[in-house]
């Protein structure tokens, strides 16, 4: 574990005082006034199908008046005693908050990482107040030290203005560092919900099945050579590039050619050992290792032919299952949280490592256009919502960017080193003392 002690530092109880003088007087709220903090509140939703279907003014008070009592009864005063108060620490002014030093904090929109911040709220409200988000790691505290804050935002309007003020005022960045890297950095991809267009029977184009979790576990257990469109229920079919990329990035929508559209949710997969193929073409000499894009390995298939691309495929002898669930207006596909994907608020983590819903405010390189490999550095506030077979170690991240083809081009050349930052709950932060917070 890697340490560094920062400068004196105020007191938990000072510095709490503070922000919640500092974030009333930002929504212009008047100091005076009681602050009632009620429960986050549970959303329910319905059961999830299987199967696819197409001011009256406050009166002045009149003063009373006290009623008489007996007189007082008057006892000698004692000669006064000379006591020396005790010392108090003086309670700065301006508190100087990590804020100020946090790389790039306040150049992007913070609106996604409210809105998938309160859907993590959701789940913790239906939780055990004193159990901790992360057994492994009690820096990130019980549910109840999150309280506070998912109390505000349950309410909050969801804009920039009110995501700064909010995060702000109920977080401090605490430092990560990665021991398995030279520079302390981690890493950041992409990925997103593909579109595909399907049928409900295979042609000569449209022959690759997706299918449901096998009944038989026998079956499901199958590595990706072995599995077709008898293996279990087929929910459509597609072309077998575009259902390898669904399993890869493990949910989507499909679009019949009559036009109805449905969800593929992730449920389950085989055991088997997950295998890059955009690592195996690299090793054969195939494509470049700075060029080893979701959209080269495409192009790599378009070129070479359909045998040599089920070839390539069933290096990778992870299967995904799916099931179909009904469309909802603007919301991304539920990762492993339970929780609706935000674009460009929610993150896949390796849940062993971080807990998920646990903030992250990483600095790293994002893609401004399709095919932009360079990017420009910046950083966005994250939600670990997700997990993914490929996600595993300290400090790698997977970015959701969306649904579609536009969120794809930007996930598909999304890969670059980043610097990783803890928001925690101030008490939390400040209990740390300035310690660089381990990651493994």
């Amino acid at each position: 574990m890697m340490c560094k002690k920062m400068l004196a530092l105020p007191t938990v109880k000072s510095r709490l005082k503070y922000l919640r003088l500092r974030y009333l007087r930002l929504w212009g709220v008047s100091l005076c006034a009681p602050v009632i903090l009620a429960a986050c509140t549970t959303v329910h939703t319905g059961p999830i199908p299987h199967e696819p279907i197409k001011n009256a003014p406050i009166p002045t008070p009149i003063a009373q008046p006290e009623p008489e009592g007996p007189p007082p009864v008057l006892t000698p005063t004692p000669d006064p005693v000379l006591v020396t108060p005790p010392t108090q620490p003086p309670v700065p002014d301006v508190i100087k908050s990590a804020f100020s030093s946090l790389p790039h904090w306040g150049g992007g929109d913070l609106s996604p990482a409210l809105k998938s911040f309160k859907k993590s709220c959701q789940v913790w409200a239906k939780r055990d107040d004193h159990k901790p988000l992360s057994s492994a790691h009690p820096e990130f505290g019980v549910y109840k030290d999150w309280q506070p804050a998912c109390n505000v935002a349950r309410d909050l309007a969801v804009n920039h203005e009110n995501a700064h003020s909010f995060f702000q005022g109920f977080f401090e960045p605490v430092t990560l560092s990665n021991p398995d890297s030279e520079d302390g950095s981690g890493l950041l991809t992409g990925y997103y919900a593909p579109i595909l267009e399907a049928r409900r029977l295979p042609d000569a184009v449209f022959s690759e099945p997706i299918l449901a979790r096998p009944t038989d576990m026998a079956i499901q257990r199958q590595p990706r050579k072995n599995i077709n469109a008898l293996s279990a229920k087929v929910l459509a079919y597609g072309r077998p590039i575009d259902v390898f990329f669904l399993q890869v990035q493990g949910s989507g929508q499909i679009k019949f050619a009559n036009g109805d559209m449905y969800r593929v949710a992730f449920d389950g997969h085989n055991y088997q050992k997950y295998t890059s193929i955009g690592k195996v073409l690299v090793a054969r000499g195939d494509l470049p290792a700075h060029a080893a894009s979701k959209q080269a390995i495409e192009q790599w298939m378009a070129r070479v032919g359909p045998k040599r691309t089920r070839d390539l495929i069933n290096e990778n002898a992870r299967y995904i299952f799916f099931k179909t669930e009904y469309l909802s207006a603007d919301e991304g596909p539920r990762g492993s949280m339970h929780v609706p994907l935000t674009a460009m608020g929610s993150m896949a983590v390796d849940p062993k490592i971080y807990p998920y819903g646990a903030l992250f405010w990483v600095v790293t390189k994002l893609p401004q256009a399709a095919g932009d490999y360079n990017g420009v550095e910046t950083g966005v506030l994250l939600s670990a919502q997700d997990s993914g077979g490929a996600i595993k170690g300290p400090m790698r991240g997977d970015l959701f960017f969306g649904t579609g083809d536009d969120a794809g081009a930007l996930a598909g050349v999304q890969k670059h080193r980043a610097r990783w930052y803890a928001l925690l709950p101030v008490q939390l932060a400040w209990a740390l003392n300035g310690t660089i917070l381990p990651v493994s």
